[in-house]
């Protein structure tokens, strides 16, 4: 229980130092002169966001009686499920409408969060593997690994196309939800084929989280560019 706490603090504060070192040089956030407290103010509200959210698609995709009982839905540390599909569907969700309400750029906040927490989620899994001493499932391992190559490919080759003003705001964000969700997908699918079922509610669920937001990033990227320019 106390391993969890350490882990989730680590990664809290790791996540808040790669927020900062983006925040303070970015030009939108600069111009709309929006303060760095505000911003940190937003990520407490955006943590403890996912951090319910992640709570609650667990305990949706995993019914049980002993969860209608609010102290055992809000003790997760001592009744273990959260859903990280949860947390980055919810927290984005909920980062976009706050955002939005208090007339923050929610497409370049969305970024900026979105690139810090990939930043961060590999180390979380690594410190949780180190604690665990490698006794983790083969969905943990995969889904670990995963992080780490989506955060290259994110951090180090998309994200500065988005600092030239090559991508629009908000497109890192809706990739990131996509190719999460496929790969998130994929591993069930890899993991449960004798038993895997296309219309599991969860896996419709998820199986929108990956074209929804694809669709998105197709119509901000393409076709509005491309009506734009005529």
């Amino acid at each position: 229980m106390s391993f969890l706490f350490i882990v989730l603090l680590i990664c809290f504060f790791t996540f808040l130092y790669v927020l900062y070192y983006l925040v303070k040089d970015d030009f939108v956030i600069a111009r709309k002169d929006i303060a760095v407290d505000k911003i940190f103010n937003l990520a407490f509200l955006s943590s403890i966001a996912a951090l319910f959210f992640a709570r609650l698609f667990y305990v949706f995709f995993n019914p049980s009686l002993e969860f209608l009982n609010p102290l055992i839905f809000f003790a997760f540390p001592y009744v273990p499920g959260l859903s990280l599909f949860g947390a980055i569907i919810g927290g984005s969700l909920f980062l976009y409408i706050y955002a939005s309400y208090r007339k923050m750029p929610p497409g370049k906040i969305l970024d900026l969060f979105t690139i810090s927490f990939i930043s961060v989620l590999p180390i979380g899994y690594l410190i949780n593997f180190l604690i665990l001493f490698g006794k983790t499932d083969l969905f943990y391992k995969l889904i670990a690994v995963s992080s780490l190559i989506i955060f290259i490919l994110f951090a180090k080759i998309i994200y500065p196309f988005s600092e030239k003003g090559e991508v629009e705001d908000g497109s890192i964000s809706l990739m990131y939800i996509s190719v999460f969700s496929f790969i998130y997908f994929i591993i069930k699918l890899f993991l449960n084929i004798k038993t895997f079922s296309f219309l599991d509610f969860e896996n419709i669920i998820i199986l929108l989280s990956v074209f929804i937001p694809l669709i998105l990033v197709i119509n901000q990227e393409i076709i509005n560019k491309f009506l734009i320019k005529k």
